[in-house]
């Protein structure tokens, strides 16, 4: 059956959130849109190894001077955690990495001194083996360590616990209480499809219930590689972030390219869309909201594009969804890409926690999935049409049907990659867009009279009536 999308339709397909469903709703996802940071992906994943400390500080350096000014306000480590044996003498990391010469409270203040925040990779159903081998007494408890470690192991130099063991509450609970007190105020927590695979969704559960309940609002809890089974019933009530997509790897277009469009990764792995604009749209029913759960699709590495068409298709993406711009270019491989994180129009929809939706949550929908629209707390329209394929397509929009502008008439549609004005308009706009490419338009309605019907404006635009 042919869907016909008029702005009553439109309505329906933005508003349904799966019933039962409540959020965390922290302070992070009632902002809206996600974060703007660096990571360190990029490195580590070329070299297969931790980054090392000095390499660290030039890139914090580099971001605090070109990029915190346009609110890129943090850095983060992520993954390759090699060498775990620095820790306090109740299990817990002190150390990124133990050749490092300075522990993570000295990096969580050195980022504080630039006006910055701290994130950080682990995930607090770990145990390391330095831990083990100590085997001190869980904080706050007369209990081992040993005695939380489950059956298995994540690898041979991590344990994970069972929460269904006496101690385990206060282990979790007393890794994310480190963490922040260290001055860690994002963590990405991996591998969670795996916790689930090994040890069940009830024991799953309990540990995401503790981690949310301990991290409050002082830390942004990001989910990578979790199942997201039933619509992600379990996830939504206790992340902040998820993980939509599989790893962006070496980047490249492919990872958002319409190639293996509609697959997705399972059996303990997540059930993610194995291309990033899929998770996009295939989320966008059930996430994405304000005050819901912010959609993640991995970072960010324009230096591996191919074209201008395709960074500006990339960052706008990311933008036009609400979701977070995880830089992973590092200050000796950015080039001259800089300038494509730097877009100010573009990068107020972020400032605002705008949060876009398509047209059509179906990933076959090629059209119309590909059309997304939202609204500012102003009243104007903000429209992302976006063209993945491999071939010249036109995408427009109808003013009246499609964005609920009563008469079809538009003060002046502008064009946020060109900072123009294209004028006045009345019915549609229209354009024939190269593969790879996008528009992103703002448009202001005609009249003053407008109605917010777009999810992403709870607390958005005032009801003229």
């Amino acid at each position: 059956m042919k869907h016909r999308f008029n702005f009553l339709t439109l309505l329906l397909v933005l508003f349904t959130i799966p019933a039962g469903i409540f959020a965390r709703e922290s302070k992070f996802t009632k902002r809206g849109s996600g974060p703007l940071f660096w990571n360190m992906y990029q490195y580590n994943f070329r070299y297969g190894t931790s980054m090392p400390e000095d390499v660290w500080k030039k890139n914090i350096d580099w971001l605090a001077e070109e990029f915190l000014p346009y609110g890129y306000d943090m850095a983060a480590t992520d993954g390759w955690l090699f060498n775990l044996n620095s820790i306090d003498q109740y299990g817990y990391l002190t150390k990124y990495d133990s050749s490092w010469t300075y522990g993570l409270k000295y990096w969580g203040d050195y980022l504080k001194s630039k006006g910055m925040r701290f994130g950080f990779y682990f995930n607090p159903l770990w145990v390391p083996k330095a831990a083990y081998v100590q085997n001190n007494n869980i904080k706050g408890t007369s209990i081992p360590i040993t005695d939380v470690v489950g059956t298995t192991k994540f690898e041979d130099h991590l344990y994970w616990i069972d929460t269904d063991k006496p101690g385990a509450e206060q282990w979790v609970k007393g890794c994310i209480r480190t963490m922040i007190d260290q001055g860690i105020e994002l963590l990405k927590i991996d591998f969670l499809g795996y916790y689930e695979r090994d040890y069940g969704t009830n024991r799953y559960i309990k540990a995401l219930k503790w981690m949310a309940e301990e991290a409050g609002d002082e830390m942004l809890l990001s989910y990578s590689v979790p199942n997201c089974r039933n619509d992600a019933r379990n996830e939504i009530i206790y992340a902040d972030m998820i993980r939509i997509s599989t790893d962006c790897d070496g980047g490249g277009w492919w990872f958002i390219s319409d190639k293996e469009r509609g697959q997705v990764n399972e059996s303990g792995q997540g059930d993610k869309y194995r291309r990033a604009f899929d998770g996009l749209i295939g989320w966008a029913d059930i996430i994405g909201v304000k005050g819901q759960t912010i959609m993640d699709p991995d970072f960010v590495q324009l230096n591996t594009l191919a074209s201008d068409a395709e960074r500006e298709f990339h960052i706008s993406m990311l933008l036009v969804s609400g979701s977070p711009i995880g830089i992973t270019d590092q200050y000796n491989t950015i080039g001259d890409c800089a300038k494509f994180y730097k877009n100010t129009e573009m990068l107020e929809l972020n400032k605002l926690g705008f949060v876009g939706k398509p047209l059509s949550t179906s990933i076959w929908d090629k059209q119309n999935s590909s059309r997304w629209i939202g609204q500012l707390p102003d009243g104007d329209w903000i429209v992302g049409l976006f063209n993945r394929e491999s071939t010249v397509l036109e995408y427009g929009i109808d003013f009246e049907k499609e964005l609920g502008i009563k008469g079809g008439k538009v003060k002046n549609v502008r064009d946020l990659w060109l900072h123009q004005d294209l004028g006045a308009m009345s019915g549609r706009y229209s354009v024939r867009l190269e593969p790879h490419s996008c528009k992103v338009l703002r448009i202001k309605p005609n009249s003053k009279r407008y109605k917010a019907a777009v999810a992403s404006l709870r607390n958005g635009a005032v009801i003229n009536r």
